[in-house]
């Protein structure tokens, strides 16, 4: 073969390759999307948020509802595409920071399960009221199992959960057992950690209990300690018997942080009778429902820098095959029902 027809294949293979990652990449990329700000007060506190508007016909329109810890209104940018993938399917998404994320005020630290209900109720009648006669549904992450069971008919049209906990105590000892599961520790040590912790977490986040900083300053400051103590009883089962929201529950398989096989067993005998109700376990999959060979871990801060560039290259790509499919066409389908 001539250099000249080398030289050609290599330059074309490169083109490629280069347009097919650009084109991966622009699902990380939102400011190509219709938005206005989407801020919202919630127990006297200012919210700040997005609205993303699809180009094409509304469908539906959902709030995004964080899982646990201090996250803005993207995640640090992980949401970016799902929310393109929300926006292709012609669903309007809304997300804020919060509170004392970003350009959010207070603290979410001082919240309750019940507070960030109310926070996610008030956000839904603002985008009620900004989309008139359009499904308004919640879609919410882990801890939002204790937020979103919460809500009551007339609030959302639709609920979907990724990966929500049941019990506060039992996952905390699920996710402790994985931990240790994945340092190496056997069945007998595993067991002993866990009565260890259960005695100890008794001591210092009962109700009577102050915080002590000689104990637990280096794994926690007063604030995380508060919003355990205020929080570490929660049981989605209080509510899930009575709701009656069309639920969409979702867990990944191989998930590190929830018992997925158990909780969704739990989902599928407290949910209501409704036939819009599924609950999904998704094969191979993470907590977020990524694709669990090469994105599983406990927290994905601590992913190295090629799973990174990997979820970057990849993009909605990187979720288990099949479930944002499913996660938007039971969302068309909720919007269909209420056309009808």
């Amino acid at each position: 073969m001539k250099w000249w027809a080398i030289l050609a294949m290599c330059a074309i293979g490169f083109v490629a390759t280069a347009t097919f990652v650009l084109w991966r990449l622009g699902d990380h990329d939102l400011e190509r999307r219709s938005s206005e700000d989407f801020d919202v007060q919630a127990d006297g506190v200012e919210l700040s948020g997005t609205l993303w508007l699809p180009d094409a016909e509304l469908v539906a329109a959902i709030v995004l509802v964080h899982g646990d810890g201090a996250q803005d209104r993207l995640a640090g940018g992980a949401y970016a595409p799902l929310i393109n993938t929300l926006l292709d399917a012609g669903v309007a998404v809304a997300s804020w920071d919060k509170a004392g994320v970003g350009g959010s005020q207070g603290n979410w630290l001082d919240q309750s399960m019940h507070d960030r209900a109310e926070e996610t109720a008030t956000a839904l009648e603002a985008l009620r009221q900004r989309l008139e006669r359009v499904s308004v549904g919640a879609l919410g992450f882990s801890q939002a199992g204790w937020v979103l069971p919460r809500l009551s008919e007339g609030q959302a049209d639709f609920l979907a959960l990724v990966g929500p906990a049941v019990s506060w105590r039992d996952q905390g000892a699920y996710y402790t057992a994985t931990r240790l599961r994945l340092e190496g520790a056997g069945e007998a040590e595993i067991a002993e950690a866990l009565a260890l912790a259960q005695d100890e977490n008794e001591r210092l986040f009962a109700a009577e209990a102050q915080f002590d900083p000689t104990v637990l300053a280096n794994e926690m400051d007063e604030a995380r300690w508060a919003f355990i103590q205020r929080n570490r009883n929660e049981d989605a089962r209080d509510y899930l018997g009575s709701l009656q929201i069309p639920t969409l529950a979702m867990w990944g398989e191989d998930d590190l942080n929830v018992n997925a096989t158990s909780d969704a067993a739990i989902y599928q005998t407290l949910l209501r009778q409704n036939p819009a109700n599924q609950i999904i376990i998704v094969p191979d999959a993470t907590h977020g429902l990524l694709k669990a060979s090469p994105y599983n871990a406990q927290l994905t801060s601590s992913w190295p820098w090629h799973t990174v560039l990997r979820f970057m290259i990849e993009g909605r790509h990187a979720w288990a095959p099949g479930s944002l499919e499913t996660l938007v066409d039971w969302i068309k389908a909720r919007a269909a029902d209420r056309r009808e």
